[in-house]
């Protein structure tokens, strides 16, 4: 009986030895032994942000979630920035882009609009950074009324404030080597 307990001891002692050496090799593989990646230094980057409102006018192609831009005009209130919705059956609805940043759920009817609005000149609105604002010529209805946006970005620009800020540079090694760890809160 003695010998089984012995045999039951050694066992487990190898299990244990066989679990500890397979943990060393995987946080290894990993690139360092604590397994955490490796963050660069913080790198400047210059933010622009509009100071411009838009009103971004636009028409309904199907119900409720399908629009094209027709125009957009720059105006010198940001708070007062608008979209006007021409819908299927007639109607035109003048909609607040700060009460549908600030209360999404109240434009269900027009569900399908803060997709197109966020590819237009609008998303400088709901987003803080002009950079990101980039108009998608597959939202407009036309060329021409793409091409008024694409230059109506330049002057957004021009008017922008500017600023300098520390963004967290990239990982430099171990897992999601090259892969950048930032993250923007609205």
């Amino acid at each position: 009986m003695n010998k089984k307990i012995i045999t039951g001891l050694s066992l487990t002692k190898k299990i244990t030895l066989a679990t500890a050496i397979s943990a060393s090799v995987i946080l290894q593989s990993c690139g360092e032994a604590d397994a955490s990646p490796r963050i660069k230094d913080a790198q400047q980057e210059t933010i622009y942000e509009s100071t411009k409102g838009v009103i971004t006018e636009v028409e309904e192609v199907e119900p409720g979630n399908d629009y094209k831009i027709i125009d957009e005009r720059i105006i010198d209130e940001k708070d007062k920035s608008i979209a006007i919705v021409h819908t299927l059956e007639g109607n035109v609805d003048t909609l607040s882009l700060r009460k549908m940043k600030e209360d999404n759920s109240s434009y269900t009817r027009h569900s399908g609009l803060r997709s197109i609005l966020y590819y237009s000149l609008a998303a400088s609105y709901f987003n803080r950074r002009l950079s990101n604002v980039t108009p998608n010529q597959s939202n407009y209805k036309n060329a021409s009324a793409y091409n008024k946006s694409t230059g109506l970005k330049n002057d957004l620009r021009s008017t922008a404030t500017s600023r300098r800020v520390s963004v967290p540079g990239t990982s430099s090694r171990g897992y999601g080597s090259g892969k950048s760890f930032r993250s923007f809160g609205g």
